[in-house]
């Protein structure tokens, strides 16, 4: 049987809405454009995030993320690399590489664009529905079996966390 996939080829505007948005842990996370409209190709999420805030260290084997900061600083470990970023800057997290970032005294608004599209679907699956004006999450830092239950709801997306698996295996 062949499969025909339909081209992105046709001009396509992504609006936050009550169907694209989401809490997920402590960040308000809208998906203007997802996979879905883009063939697979790509996806850009719009991320606010809290100050002094940031995922554990991770790696995504399958999409590569740019991160475009909007408002506020932002510090990001890549590799072996410390990017000190502000508005404007943009930062590349290639696929495989592990990374991590933390926002700055002020929090932190930024569009991540995944590619190709994947992480969208990883913020749908985990996140919670909310309206497009809905206010930040109000969340407790997560607790060991809350990590424990990131981690195993991250291996379909294939997102993997080295020294949270290394620690777990340890015990």
């Amino acid at each position: 049987m062949t499969t025909i996939k339909k081209e992105f080829t046709q001009p396509f505007l992504g609006t936050p809405n009550d169907t694209n948005t989401f809490h997920f842990m402590d960040e308000k996370v809208t998906i203007p454009v997802s996979g879905k409209d883009t063939n697979g190709k790509l996806a850009i999420l719009n991320i606010k995030k809290p100050a002094h805030s940031g995922p554990p260290a991770h790696i995504h084997n399958n999409e590569t993320e740019i991160f475009v900061v909007l408002k506020g600083t932002m510090t990001f470990y890549v590799g072996d690399e410390v990017i000190e970023a502000k508005e404007g800057d943009v930062v590349i997290a290639p696929n495989g590489i592990k990374h991590t970032f933390i926002t700055g005294p002020e929090g932190a608004e930024f569009n991540v664009i995944a590619s190709p599209a994947g992480f969208d679907s990883f913020v749908m699956a985990l996140g919670i529905p909310v309206a497009a004006d809905a206010p930040m999450p109000t969340v407790e830092p997560p607790t060991k079996e809350q990590i424990i239950g990131l981690v195993n709801a991250s291996k379909p997306f294939g997102i993997s966390y080295p020294d949270i698996e290394k620690e777990m295996s340890e015990k």
